[in-house]
């Protein structure tokens, strides 16, 4: 989720002896040893005494010289001792479109990240959550923003993520959880989700946390099967008590319920509420879900993973304006600030995800 609207990996620089730190170039004839080279150069002059002493300052010259290459290629250094998703000093933000037009909603947010941290920022669009959450599992992304659903699958998929803060979905909340809405067309007859049954229901996408999970557990709380029967020509799941149908986000699958298309649907209430006050669906149901996370990679550099954690638990909408950063009305109409959590946060996930076969997200 995002924003509600949502590699090659470099190669630790490998460690060697310290002829490795001098500034030469790979192939390089060796340079002679700084130590050995003044000792010969004053033996013949300076007496025992002497000499010991040079060989004390020519180890302070080497090691000014060690210290002079690390200025442009440290090397083993703390910075180093990461990889990136494409190339060191270079975030990679992925994102689904929860939304039509997310993929420029988030562009206030990435210019924030890089104005804050001095790194590049670059987008890493996906056509779905299933691939956002396959960048994530391959590396090819240092950061997401995402539902929390698709977190916990990237994690129990092998994903190095961890959550550092979750968004906020209004100014009017401190708290990052949202809900996910049961809804039926205005005027329809369905009042309870018990009604569903033998219905055919909307639904956001296999892998989305309140377009999907919550609602096989608001409909299992109703009393309807749950357990997938089989899939569909798409892979998707297939159900015995209700025909499942995947609107592919979440204002579309309000808009298919609204048009009658879907007797009763699922979607995350930033969606529902204005639709609602348009007259074009009813609420009969709602769920609390965990925010969604802003996840970085713990794979980064510890220093980049302290700059990135900052940046994004920071990031309000007052810090962002006034960092001078444009925001524009997709984003101010999505993003609401972001609040500081970590994994343990999403547990609830975690633990629907074991007792509802059916979404296949657990390990």
């Amino acid at each position: 989720m995002f924003i509600q609207g949502h590699s090659p990996a470099t190669a630790e620089r490998p460690r060697g002896h310290v002829g490795h730190l001098l500034c030469r170039s790979p192939g390089a004839r060796p340079l002679p040893d700084p130590l050995a080279h003044l000792a010969k150069g004053f033996s013949v002059l300076l007496s025992r005494t002497t000499r010991i002493g040079t060989l004390v300052a020519a180890a302070l010259i080497s090691l000014g010289a060690l210290t002079a290459c690390g200025g442009n290629a440290p090397s083993g250094s703390q910075a180093d001792s990461g990889t990136w998703a494409k190339s060191a000093g270079t975030i990679v933000f992925g994102a689904t479109p929860d939304q039509a037009g997310s993929d420029s909603n988030n562009k206030p947010l990435e210019d924030y990240i890089a104005k804050t941290t001095g790194y590049k920022v670059e987008y890493y669009p996906t056509s779905d959550y299933t691939a956002l959450i396959a960048a994530a599992v391959a590396g090819k992304v240092d950061m997401i923003t995402s539902g929390a659903l698709q977190y916990v699958m990237a994690v129990n998929k092998g994903a190095k993520l961890t959550p550092v803060a979750a968004t906020l979905t209004s100014p009017k909340v401190q708290d990052p959880g949202y809900y996910s809405e049961a809804i039926v067309p205005a005027g329809s007859p369905i009042t309870t989700l018990a009604d569903a049954k033998g219905k055919k229901v909307c639904f956001v996408d296999p892998n989305s946390t309140s377009g999907f999970l919550f609602g096989l557990y608001q409909l299992h709380q109703a009393g309807l099967d749950v357990n997938s029967s089989g899939t569909d020509a798409n892979g998707n799941p297939t159900f015995n008590d209700f025909t499942a149908y995947f609107a592919g986000a979440h204002d579309k699958s309000e808009q298919t319920v609204a048009s009658k298309q879907c007797d009763v649907g699922f979607a995350e209430d930033t969606v529902v509420d204005p639709a609602v006050a348009k007259g074009e669906v009813t609420v009969i149901g709602k769920e609390y879900v965990p925010g969604g996370p802003l996840a970085i990679s713990t794979t980064l550099p510890a220093d980049a993973q302290a700059k990135l954690t900052a940046a994004l638990q920071g990031a309000s909408l007052d810090a962002i304006k006034a960092s001078g950063v444009p925001l524009t009305e997709g984003f101010t109409e999505g993003y609401f600030g972001a609040q500081k959590e970590d994994a343990s946060y999403y547990k609830s996930i975690t633990d629907l995800c074991t007792s509802i076969p059916a979404a296949k997200c657990s390990k």
